[in-house]
Formats: structure tokens, C-alpha cells, sequence
């Protein structure tokens, strides 16, 4: 079994070299470090490992990041893991395998947790207009048990089929992911995991979340998460352009403007940094036309 790693390294030497050390001492898994300009050079701390670092010369985004390290390998299986996160060597050839033996499968994914042990919520349900405006009013705060009202997916049993996974540790049939042209390099950052798993499914492929696999995901440390929303939503707001009717799309943009509406009054009791993280988010979703999900500054 073979097995080609792709971390697309951005803000990541803190955490970078914990990635993919282990992963290099593994004949069988080919590393490949993408690095996206990166401002403070994350691939420097790991040159002296076994793996090729891939040059982008430009600040390219996730999914184009994980498209060029993914043209420099061979190995029938694709793992895209975040510098951030970490996986043993052992767990990510489990992931290879379970898409050796079933050829319907197009993507697995393991169990996530924090660097704390606790559980994030990896495995989702595909955007819903119910589940959009039920996120909004915090149905699914209110009502736990209104599964209708949120994409997560919060108990998926072991070897559940899923809608989409987190690209946080996501591996990929090779074969599956040239046919559909990989990610769409049209997202900058977010909501292309998702795209890439309905694509998958829509090319007739499985996707497939693994509980007996787990790796550990220390999460949002290439900007800070209040920062962060602003992107997050231009994301949203293209996935819905591109898989969604124009009636539809405008729909999911309401949903979102309510989702910040909502959320103003809460950000005001945490910080300024929240306030300012919701109102980019609000100014995305009630700006005309769409636009590229561009990273925070």
C-alpha cells in the first residue's frame, strides 16, 4: 500500500513539523509540503525530512495548494492533511486501504478531535435550506434534537456513509479525484471540502467517515477565528452559487444574513474582535454580485 501526504503549509511552522515528522519515516508514504508563499517560510523548519516541498510562488489558496502537491504523486491514495493536524502513519494507511478495498469508495475520513480530546463535528450533512435558517435561529442549540436544523452530523456511527467530511484529514481515491479535476480552485479557503465530496458523490463515488481512525486537530492557526468569518461566508455564499438555482442561492444568501443578525448581539459580549469578525460577515452577504473567498489580512 502506498500513500501520498499533501499539506499545504500557510502560517504553519509552529505546528508543521509535528505533522508530517512522522508521517516521513514511513517508506510507504510518500510527504509533500506545499508551500503557499508562505510569510513566515513553515517548510524551512522541515527541509531536513524526507519529503519534497512543492512551490507555489504565490499565496494560492487550500484547494490550489492541495492540486499542486497532488500532481507530484503517484500512490493510488491521497491523504490532504492541515499542517495543524496530526495522524499516525499507521491510522493514515488504514484510510488508504479501506479505498483499496471497496472501489465504490471515493473519500474517507477518521474522527477529529482537539488537542483538549474533544470530538469535532468532521461529518456533515450537504447545505439545506431547512438546516441553513435552522442554524440561524439556533434551532439546533434549542433543540438538540432537531437534526433537520443543522448540517452536523453528531453521533455518525463507525463506517457511516456521509454527505461530506472536514478537509482537515481527508483522504481521496486518486483515480476519483482526476476525474472530477480535484479541487475547485475557484475557493479560496472553506466550503471546498464540501464541494469536493458532493462532486465525488456525483461522479457515483461513496463517501465515508472511519470512527476507528482518529487524528488530532489543534484548528484555526493560520488566522484567528474571529477573523476568520468573513471568508468563511464568501465560501458559503459561492457554493451556493455554483450547486444551487439563482431563486435557491438568493434563499441561502437571506439565511446567512440572518445567521449574522442574529449572532451581532452575541459577538458585542465577547469582543471587539468578534463584532468585527460579524459585521465583514454581514457586509459579504448583503454585498452585491459574488465574490472569491479571500483570506483574512
Amino acid at each position: 500500500m502506498r500513500l501520498d501526504v499533501v499539506v499545504v503549509a500557510y502560517r504553519s511552522a509552529e505546528h508543521l513539523r509535528a505533522c508530517v515528522a512522522p508521517l516521513c519515516g514511513d517508506e510507504r508514504i510518500r510527504v509533500f509540503v506545499v508551500d503557499n508563499l508562505c510569510p513566515e517560510s513553515s517548510p524551512a523548519t522541515v527541509k531536513d525530512l524526507r519529503l519534497t516541498v512543492v512551490e507555489t510562488g504565490r499565496n494560492a489558496g487550500f484547494g490550489a495548494g492541495c492540486n499542486a502537491g497532488a500532481r507530484c504523486g503517484s500512490a493510488p491514495a491521497i491523504l490532504f492533511l492541515n499542517p495543524d493536524a496530526q495522524l499516525a502513519p499507521e491510522q493514515a494507511l488504514s484510510l488508504a486501504e479501506s479505498l483499496a478495498r471497496d472501489p465504490a469508495l471515493g473519500a474517507v475520513g477518521p474522527r477529529i478531535v482537539g488537542a483538549d480530546g474533544s470530538v469535532h463535528s468532521s461529518a456533515r450533512r450537504t447545505p439545506r435550506l431547512r438546516s441553513a435558517f435552522g442554524e440561524a435561529m439556533l434551532v439546533h442549540r434549542l433543540v438538540p434534537r432537531a437534526q433537520w436544523a443543522t448540517e452536523l452530523i453528531r453521533d455518525p456511527g463507525h463506517g457511516a456513509e456521509v454527505e461530506w467530511l472536514s478537509g482537515a484529514a481527508l483522504c481521496v481515491r486518486r483515480t476519483a479525484f482526476e476525474q472530477i479535476g480535484g479541487f475547485d480552485e475557484r475557493f479560496f479557503l472553506y466550503s471546498e471540502d464540501t464541494d469536493i465530496c458532493v462532486r465525488l458523490r456525483g461522479a457515483g463515488y461513496r463517501v465515508r467517515f472511519d470512527a476507528a481512525v482518529t487524528a488530532v486537530h489543534a484548528g484555526g492557526q493560520s488566522a484567528p477565528a474571529a477573523r476568520q468569518e468573513r471568508t468563511k461566508m464568501a465560501a458559503r455564499l459561492l457554493y451556493a452559487s455554483i450547486h444551487e438555482s439563482a431563486r435557491r442561492s438568493a434563499a441561502f444568501r437571506a439565511a446567512y444574513a440572518l445567521h449574522e443578525a442574529v449572532r451581532l448581539p452575541l459577538a458585542v459580549l465577547r469582543s471587539r474582535e468578534h463584532v468585527r469578525g460579524r459585521m465583514d460577515a454581514l457586509a459579504v452577504v448583503l454585498s452585491p454580485g459574488q465574490r472569491r473567498a479571500r483570506p483574512p489580512a
